[in-house]
């Protein structure tokens, strides 16, 4: 049997988990505790997703953190435990980019995912687009827009061009590395909001976790004049 504790101030996250019926939750002191996981559950994205968190493995009647060998601790005894849709009406918090309280931080950062997810945008050096433009049929390049970054272009579109650079897939105005996703993926959308209130910019994040914004007015349309132009 799998239990998952986390503090009381942080009882939002549980959000990305409450419409799973089978669990139930109790409170003791600052602490919310939560069982009765399927196997299936607990190792889900859903429950990786939640920061904050501990998730434990009963073992006669001791509490082993998950990866551990060692007992951590008993589990407590005479806790009340209820259906977590009725425990915990949850609402996402708000919060400050990467602060989540006056001493506490989660960085925010992008990590290798198995997810599956459809490239929006390609990432190449200007002579490689040079080779490839220069005789590329107009139909082509109409689907797509592009923008010079430094001295590389960004291309952005459907179908993408056929050269060699890096790819990217758009989510909340977001463009991430192809087979990468953030670690805390369920705060995608509140981040897009800290960083990108005006939705007005497209926000390019880099394997290192460094970030380029990008003015969605900067973006046109690719064309062989366009791209003559630009680099004349």
């Amino acid at each position: 049997m799998y239990f998952l504790e986390i503090k009381k101030q942080h009882k939002d996250f549980l959000g990305s988990i409450r419409h799973w019926q089978n669990l139930k939750t109790a409170f003791e002191g600052d602490a919310i505790w939560v069982k009765d996981f399927l196997a299936e559950q607990i190792n889900s994205p859903e429950i990786q997703q939640i920061p904050y968190k501990k998730v434990y493995e009963l073992k006669e009647n001791l509490l082993f953190e998950q990866g551990n060998l060692l007992p951590s601790k008993k589990l407590p005894s005479g806790l009340l435990w209820t259906p977590i849709l009725r425990a915990l009406p949850v609402s996402l918090p708000k919060f400050n980019h990467n602060f989540f309280g006056i001493d506490e931080k989660l960085e925010i950062r992008i990590k290798a995912s198995e997810e599956i997810k459809e490239a929006h945008a390609l990432l190449v050096d200007y002579d490689e687009l040079k080779r490839y433009i220069e005789t590329a049929p107009k139909y082509r390049l109409e689907p797509l827009q592009w923008v010079v970054l430094d001295k590389s272009a960004l291309i952005l579109g459907n179908p993408l061009l056929p050269i060699k650079g890096n790819t990217y897939w758009l989510e909340h105005d977001f463009l991430l590395p192809t087979g990468y996703n953030f670690e805390w993926f369920a705060l995608a959308k509140k981040l897009q909001e800290e960083l990108n209130l005006s939705k007005q910019n497209i926000i390019l994040w880099n394997i290192d976790n460094s970030y380029s914004v990008i003015p969605k007015t900067t973006i046109k349309q690719l064309s062989i004049s366009s791209f003559r132009l630009t680099f004349s």
